[in-house]
């Protein structure tokens, strides 16, 4: 008789059974350990050393709803509730975008062009889930943040991140359409603001797990992809301050055409690309110490 036959299957068992039913993912396997390990409350070491258990019939059928569920393409990050960015855990809901760990390149961008002792004050803008400015808090822990967002819903996910990673008290939240309900702290702008925005083409095809589930609001900007930049650089030269640091991420194929939007509001700046894990231009950096701005 096959391990697999009949009604209970062993944890190796349910994994194998679980890969082939996410055969369209592209991360079956993956996919599957991890809604088994939410469902068990196990970490790696655990699933396997419990591999030849035989899997409780509640815990079965826990699982098989939670593998209907990523079947139909709901996101892993929504079923479980969660998603690892900058190795910190952050909650997330539908209501945010899911972290990806190529925006992590921002975060190294900033560490490589900051002092880490110092006090820095950050503003992101379109906060989401807080990925980022809860990344950057941890990476500064001198610094203090401003998480933006026109969101109710996003922003108590951010406020929730935030309290905790241990860094609710240096982060303050508000809700706006972008920058226009903010000033500028006292004495000079903010030392360095970062926005993950919309980026997409209007209309642009994109994988079922994003269209059907992320949020349409953090996906889209326009016919070209370009408005929420156009918009933001607007208005971020009166928050940013003379030596501070700007840091956008961008979709394939726009780094260039974003950098030189960029030099329009920060003439003179240091603009470099930064460049995710498949070496790909994810995002512009401006280091504005000693230029003046297009105000």
């Amino acid at each position: 008789m096959s391990p697999e036959a009949g009604p209970s299957l062993s944890v190796d068992a349910a994994l194998r059974k679980g890969a082939r039913t996410l055969a369209a993912s592209p991360t079956p396997g993956l996919d599957a350990r991890v809604l088994l390990k939410t469902v068990l409350g196990a970490d790696d070491a655990e699933l396997i050393a419990r591999g030849a258990q035989v899997l409780p019939e509640d815990a079965l059928r826990a699982y098989e709803r939670l593998l209907a569920r990523r079947a139909a393409a709901e996101p892993v990050a929504y079923i479980t509730g969660e998603k690892e960015f900058w190795s910190l855990p952050f909650r997330v809901t539908p209501d945010v975008l899911i972290p990806r760990e190529d925006s992590e390149c921002l975060i190294e961008a900033a560490i490589a062009r900051r002092d880490r002792a110092a006090a820095l004050s950050v503003l992101d803008l379109g906060v989401g889930s807080g990925c980022l400015l809860g990344a950057l808090l941890s990476a500064f822990p001198n610094a203090e943040g401003v998480g933006v967002d026109r969101s109710e819903a996003a922003l108590a996910v951010a406020r929730d991140n935030a309290a905790r990673l241990g860094v609710g008290a240096r982060a303050r939240f508000l809700a706006s359409d972008w920058g226009a309900a903010l000033k500028a702290p006292p004495g000079g702008g903010f030392d360095l603001v970062i926005s993950n925005p919309p980026y997409i083409r209007s209309g642009a095809r994109l994988p079922r797990s994003v269209a059907l589930y992320e949020p349409e609001c953090a996906l889209f900007a326009g016919a070209d992809g370009l408005d929420a930049y156009r918009i933001l650089l607007a208005d971020v030269p009166r928050l940013l301050d003379d030596h501070g640091l700007l840091l956008l991420e961008c979709g394939d194929g726009q780094a260039d055409g974003l950098a030189e939007m960029v030099i329009k509001s920060f003439p003179g700046a240091r603009i470099d690309h930064v460049f995710d894990l498949a070496a790909r231009a994810r995002g512009v950096v401006a280091d504005c110490a000693g230029t003046e701005k297009n105000h």
